[in-house]
């Protein structure tokens, strides 16, 4: 303890031990605790030699102390009182004094904060504490009782202080330990340990270094308009010091919120400051911790230039003071709404759950970006630099299959950090990221599709379907929308995907199943969800089993049946990206969703030049004669022959014949249509 605080600790005994005169009558005495700790801490107290005591009374017993010793000892104690230079103010009185000044705390706010944080800190003063208010506190704690007995202040003053509509509480600065007990939390105590004291030093301190980001601007070019947006208005209110600008950036875990944070204020020259991980705390931040730490930023953000504030896990703050439910609402919902709307300095909330903000908070943010999952072309840029940080050597073709993997941009940078531990190359890098994509999804990641060329002229439909692609790769507009239906392995999907690679758009590829959920409204959260991601990468948005979705409302027995098709004709109508679905089952669709389709194109079986020109092309020989009499084949029948011929080591073409037979007779159009092609 310092000199300044030993003093400190004197005016405080002083007044601890004179009180009950002012609040009790003229004949009562302290407590005999609180005298015995008074005797045995006299030297620290600079009180010199006591006059000669019977410590008798002192040791045993309880109430007030004797009269007669208590007459002995009372000039002693008015003099701790009197008037002396006092010391230099300690460094952590500069500390508490630059803190209470920087949040603009009242003198008895700022009296009950220092008084606070010394009981927490020193020993001596959270015993004094108890023994004057008579209650026992925890190790750094102080009692309402306490802080009035130490501060002289009357105890109702003190209890309304510490309300928690009251600054002390609403800025994070104590917490409540319930019975009365109150202790600084983790941050006020994390400033008071600081080893700055001056006013540049401290904001130095908290504000932290900024860390450079590890990806570029065109990392995030993705977003589109969205971010030139944020870059403009970002920009402006650096510029012009405009207060309450606020920035919503959510996203799944791991698409890069914090990197776009730091990337954003690298590209306009400012500092972004990380609420509350300016240095490691003692432990985890709670949610007054991290209040506490956005107030003291947010105030030193008026005198620190070019500032970004950027609070990560944002919703841990807000949850739940939107509540209409007074009882259930956690802290005070106008406070929290002008502690955004004063923020001194742009600010970036950052969340993976923004529905958790409440309507109230949302209101107050100026704009709001969604990152996604970056689209194949852009994660394959972002992996050939994350290689190249992590020196890393990956040919072109192992970046390309790894971009395959639709994953967060964090996730893929862990696999190739495996990759670089375990010398492993990009096989290691893409199981490890599909084993955290998988935990994510709840189920096995999609392996990349191998890039097997479509050849249109091997499937039938009733359109010419290399005439159609070449016109929609020619479109200039996007919004484009396909019902392709048909016999199962007739080409319906691989079309889409011929078609969205002829565009220069990636897929997304849903199967019903992905999105049926057995929540009520999940399913259309999904749908919705799905739509959302197309549109926000401009990607092609292939829906299988769409027959799942768009099932005719007519026969509907539940109403949930019925708002899934209504979800999906809503976003179907408004979708200004491809998508395109496919059918096998196309007279069970909603008959409003016939308009909804641009082109509906029927795959049909392949006609008697098709398969033999794809006997050849899959198996290396010339088709045979009775070829002609099988049907209905499709594309999908050679696919299936030609992995099983693998399997058994068939290559004869009378046996390929024969694995193409046992094909079309299990398919339910085998046994109503004569075998063979209609000329």
């Amino acid at each position: 303890m310092t000199r300044y605080d030993a003093f400190h600790l004197r005016l405080c005994a002083h007044t601890a031990l004179l009180r009950p005169e002012r609040s009790r009558s003229s004949g009562s005495t302290p407590d005999r605790a609180l005298v015995k700790w008074f005797v045995d801490n006299a030297g620290r107290l600079g009180c010199g030699r006591l006059p000669p005591l019977d410590h008798t009374d002192l040791e045993i017993g309880i109430g007030e102390v004797d009269r007669r010793i208590w007459s002995v000892l009372k000039p002693v104690v008015q003099a701790l009182a009197m008037r002396r230079p006092a010391p230099p103010p300690s460094a952590l009185e500069r500390r508490l004094t630059w803190l209470c000044r920087t949040l603009t705390l009242s003198p008895l706010d700022g009296a009950i904060l220092k008084l606070a944080v010394r009981a927490a800190l020193f020993r001596s003063f959270q015993t004094l504490a108890s023994l004057a208010a008579e209650a026992h506190s925890g190790r750094d704690e102080i009692n309402i009782a306490g802080l009035a007995a130490l501060s002289g202040h009357p105890l109702e003053s003190v209890r309304q202080r510490l309300k928690a509509s009251r600054p002390l509480r609403l800025l994070g600065l104590l917490e409540d330990r319930n019975g009365g007990d109150f202790a600084p939390t983790r941050t006020v105590l994390h400033i008071a340990r600081l080893s700055a004291s001056t006013d540049e030093a401290l904001r130095n301190a908290l504000l932290g270094r900024s860390t450079p980001a590890d990806l570029t601007w065109d990392d995030f070019a993705h977003l589109g308009e969205i971010r030139e947006l944020a870059e403009a208005l970002v920009g402006a209110a650096l510029a012009r010091r405009s207060k309450g600008v606020n920035v919503l950036v959510h996203g799944v875990p791991g698409t890069g919120k914090t990197e776009f944070a730091r990337t954003l204020a690298a590209r306009l020259s400012a500092r972004a400051c990380f609420v509350g991980e300016a240095d490691d705390l003692d432990a985890e931040p709670n949610r007054q911790d991290r209040i506490a730490a956005f107030a003291v930023a947010r105030a030193l953000a008026a005198r620190a230039g070019r500032m970004l504030l950027v609070v990560d896990e944002a919703d841990d703050i807000f949850t739940g003071v939107d509540e209409d439910d007074a009882g259930k609402r956690r802290g005070s919902k106008v406070f929290m709404n002008r502690l955004v709307e004063s923020t001194e300095a742009p600010t970036l909330w950052i969340t993976n759950h923004p529905e958790r903000l409440g309507p109230a908070v949302m209101r107050r943010m100026a704009l709001a970006i969604r990152l996604s999952e970056p689209g194949r072309e852009r994660r394959r840029i972002m992996l050939g630099r994350i290689a190249e940080r992590r020196r890393l050597v990956l040919p072109p073709q192992d970046l390309d299959s790894l971009a395959e993997i639709e994953a967060a941009p964090a996730i893929l940078d862990g696999g190739l950090r495996v990759a670089q531990l375990t010398h492993g190359g990009a096989k290691a890098a893409s199981l490890a990221a599909r084993s955290i994509q998988q935990t994510l999804l709840g189920r096995a990641a999609a392996s990349p599709r191998p890039p097997a060329p479509f050849d249109p002229g091997l499937s039938a439909a009733d359109v010419d379907l290399a005439h159609l692609a070449e016109r929609v790769a020619a479109c200039p507009g996007r919004a484009l929308s396909f019902c392709f239906h048909g016999l199962p392995g007739t080409g319906k999907s691989a079309y889409a995907r011929h078609l969205a690679a002829r565009l220069g758009v990636d897929v997304i590829e849903r199967k019903a199943s992905d999105l049926l959920s057995m929540w009520v409204g999940g399913t259309e959260q999904a749908i919705a969800a799905a739509f959302a991601e197309a549109a926000e990468r401009g990607a092609m948005l292939i829906l299988d089993e769409a027959d799942s979705l768009l099932r005719d409302r007519a026969g509907a027995r539940a109403s949930w049946e019925v708002s899934q098709v209504n979800e999906m004709l809503t976003h179907m109508e408004a979708a200004q990206h491809p998508f395109a679905c496919t059918t096998n089952l196309m007279e069970s669709l909603d008959p409003a969703t016939l308009r909804r389709f641009l082109f509906k194109v029927e795959f049909r079986p392949m006609n008697a030049e098709q398969a033999a020109r794809a006997f050849e092309t899959q198996f290396g020989h010339p088709a045979p004669a009775s070829l002609r009499e099988l049907s209905p084949l499709a594309p999908g029948d050679f696919s299936v022959v030609a992995r099983k011929a693998v399997v058994l080591g068939v290559r004869d073409p009378a046996e390929l014949l024969e694995l193409l037979t046992a094909e079309v007779a299990v398919k339910p159009q085998a046994g109503r249509a004569r075998i063979g092609f209609r000329p």
